[in-house]
């Protein structure tokens, strides 16, 4: 028996992000974890696995993506791989994917 793959593109999902800076490190630490710092003063969140189970340490540069009740966190290479900022270029293309009738108004 042959096997007959199709193509499927998985459906993006919205989020919101902040990324994490020396500014707001403190507060960004109430979500997800502890404020800790290093030998040198560094500070870094010390990450709540049962928080944010995807990684371990936070430093200022992450994002800190929020989608309801869900955190995470991603360092900023990762995160710039897998999200775009949304935009009204892509507006289109995510109602389309969300079944939103775009030519007669929704």
């Amino acid at each position: 028996m042959e096997l007959n793959f199709n193509t499927y593109v998985r459906k993006p999902f919205v989020v919101k992000a902040v990324e994490v800076t020396a500014d707001n490190i403190e507060e960004i630490a109430k979500y997800v974890g502890d404020l800790e710092k290093k030998d040198d003063g560094t500070p870094y969140i010390l990450v709540d696995r049962r928080k944010v189970p995807n990684v371990a340490k936070v430093y200022i540069g992450f994002f800190m993506t929020k989608m309801g009740d869900n955190v995470r966190c991603y360092s900023r290479k990762i995160f710039r791989e897998q999200f775009l900022e949304q935009n009204d270029q892509i507006q289109p293309w995510l109602d389309f994917l969300e079944g939103k009738d775009v030519a007669n108004g929704g």
